[in-house]
C-alpha cells in the first residue's frame, strides 16, 4: 500500500507534498491498522472519512492537531454537542448548562481545519480538568457554521450521537440580530473610555443578515451534516429558556444528557443574555494588570474560579463577575493598596457603565414582515434561506414549526410568489 493509495483511501490530496510527508511519519502504523481484522470489523471502516489510525487506542495528547486532521481522527473527550444558530436561545442554554457543571467549547475559526485544531487542543485541556474532577461535563458548542471545501470532513469527525438542538422562530431571530449592538472584540476599557460611543450600531441591512449563513439560518446545513451520527436528540425552543421555564428545562436537559442535576436559585431568575455583545469586557488597569468584567453565565470564564475576585468589589449587577487575567495578580493587589484602590474604582465604574448602556433598536417582527412584503428581492432571498434552514426541522417537528407565528405569517406573504 503506497502513500498515494493511503491518501486516496482517506480522501486526501495525494499530490500535496506536506500531506504525503505527514502520512510517511505513520506509514507502518497506518498500513497495519487498515489491513487488520480489528479495522475491518469495526464501525470505523464504514465512516465517510476513514481514520488512518485506531482512535480507540490512541493517546491524542501525543499527536499534533494538524496531523490528527490529516489522519481523519474523530474528535473525542466530550460528552455531547449543542448546536443552533445565533439568537436561537443557544446562548441562554449555554449559560444554564453551567448550573449542571457542563462546559462548552466553541470555535470562531473560519476554516474547517482551523476549527478542528482549535477543538482538538481545547478538548485536551478540558479533558485534563475533567480527569482532575475540576469540571463534570464537556460539550462542543456549534453556534457558528463553517462552510468550505472541508466542511463535510469536519462535521463527519464530530460524534453527534447525543445532541442538544435549540431553535427559534427565524423571523424573531432575524429581529434580534437586527437589533443587536456590540463592542468590538479588541475594545479595552480604561479610565478614558466611553462605552456608549464605542458601542457598534446595529446593521439594519436585512439582506446581509439573511445571507449570514455562518452565524444565522444554518440549521438545515448543520443538521444534515451531523445527522449521520445522530442517535439521541434533545430539541428545545427559545421560550423554554425564559425565566419561568428555565429551571424545569435545565433539569430535563440534565436528565436527558446525563448531566449533574442543577440546584434551583437566583441563577435561574436572571437573564443569561442581559449583557450579550458587551461582556466580557477587558479592563486595563495599567501596563501590567488587566481584568475582565464578565457574567456568571459565561462558560468561557466559568472554569477559572481561582481568578474570580468579585467579592472585593461592589458590582452594579448581581450576575456580573470580576476575573483576573492571571490568578497571580491577586498577590500584587493585596500588597499594593494604591493599585487595589485604582482597580476597584475602575472595575466598579465599568460595571456601572455597562448597566447604563441602552442598546439595540426598536425594530420588531411586524416591521420586518412589512419590509419583506414590499421588497420582492429580500422576500425571495428570505424564502430560499429559511427553506434550507428549516428543511429538517419541518420533518422532525412539524408542530413546532407551525407554532412559529411570525414565520407562518411570512409563508403567507410568499404565497403571492407562487
Amino acid at each position: 500500500m503506497s502513500l498515494t493509495q493511503i491518501a486516496q483511501i482517506a480522501k486526501l490530496d495525494h499530490t500535496d507534498k506536506e500531506t504525503l510527508d505527514i502520512l510517511a511519519l505513520y506509514e507502518n502504523q497506518i498500513i497495519s491498522w487498515l489491513n487488520s481484522k480489528e479495522f475491518h470489523s469495526s464501525h470505523w471502516a464504514s465512516k465517510p472519512y476513514v481514520p488512518l489510525l485506531n482512535p480507540d487506542s490512541l493517546d491524542y495528547a501525543f499527536l499534533h492537531p494538524f496531523h490528527a486532521w490529516i489522519l481523519n481522527l474523530p474528535l473525542k473527550h466530550y460528552d455531547f454537542i449543542a448546536f443552533g444558530s445565533k439568537f436561537s436561545g443557544l446562548d441562554a442554554a449555554r449559560g444554564y448548562l453551567l448550573a449542571c457543571d457542563a462546559h462548552g467549547i466553541s470555535s470562531t475559526c473560519n476554516s474547517s481545519c482551523e476549527s478542528y485544531m482549535s477543538f482538538y487542543q481545547n478538548l485536551l485541556i478540558y479533558a485534563d480538568m475533567k480527569e482532575k474532577d475540576e469540571i463534570s461535563s464537556i460539550y462542543l458548542l456549534l453556534d457558528d457554521f463553517v462552510l468550505d471545501n472541508d466542511a463535510n470532513k469536519l462535521y463527519s469527525l464530530i460524534d453527534a450521537s447525543l445532541a442538544l438542538h435549540v431553535v427559534r422562530d427565524p423571523i424573531s431571530a432575524l429581529c434580534a440580530s437586527l437589533c443587536a449592538s456590540k463592542l468590538s472584540a479588541d475594545f479595552v476599557f480604561d479610565e478614558n473610555s466611553d462605552l456608549q460611543t464605542a458601542l457598534q450600531s446595529p446593521n439594519s441591512d436585512i439582506n446581509s443578515h439573511l445571507s449570514n449563513i455562518k452565524e444565522l439560518f444554518h440549521d438545515g446545513f448543520m443538521f444534515k451534516l451531523l445527522s449521520q451520527s445522530m442517535k439521541s436528540l434533545c430539541l428545545k425552543e427559545y421560550s423554554d429558556f425564559s425565566g419561568e421555564n428555565a429551571f424545569a428545562t435545565t433539569c430535563e436537559i440534565a436528565s436527558t444528557l446525563g448531566l449533574k442535576a442543577p440546584q434551583n436559585g437566583s441563577f435561574f431568575s436572571g437573564d443569561p443574555q442581559s449583557f450579550a455583545g458587551i461582556l466580557p469586557l477587558k479592563i486595563q488597569v495599567n501596563t501590567e494588570l488587566c481584568l475582565y468584567l464578565t457574567s456568571v453565565y459565561d462558560t468561557q470564564f466559568g472554569i477559572y474560579k481561582d481568578s474570580d475576585i468579585s467579592p472585593a468589589f461592589t458590582l452594579a449587577h448581581s450576575s456580573m463577575r470580576a476575573q483576573l487575567a492571571k490568578p497571580d495578580d491577586a498577590l500584587s493587589l493585596l500588597k499594593n493598596k494604591e493599585l487595589f484602590a485604582k482597580t476597584k474604582e475602575l472595575v466598579e465604574l465599568a460595571s456601572k457603565k455597562v448597566l447604563e448602556l441602552k442598546t439595540g433598536s426598536n425594530i420588531n417582527e411586524a416591521e420586518i414582515l412589512e419590509f419583506l412584503l414590499t421588497h420582492d428581492d429580500a422576500r425571495k432571498l428570505a424564502k430560499s434561506v429559511l427553506d434550507q434552514h428549516l428543511m429538517l426541522l419541518k420533518q422532525l417537528a412539524p408542530a413546532l414549526v407551525q407554532s412559529f407565528s411570525h414565520y407562518q405569517a411570512f409563508e403567507l406573504l410568499c404565497a403571492k410568489d407562487m
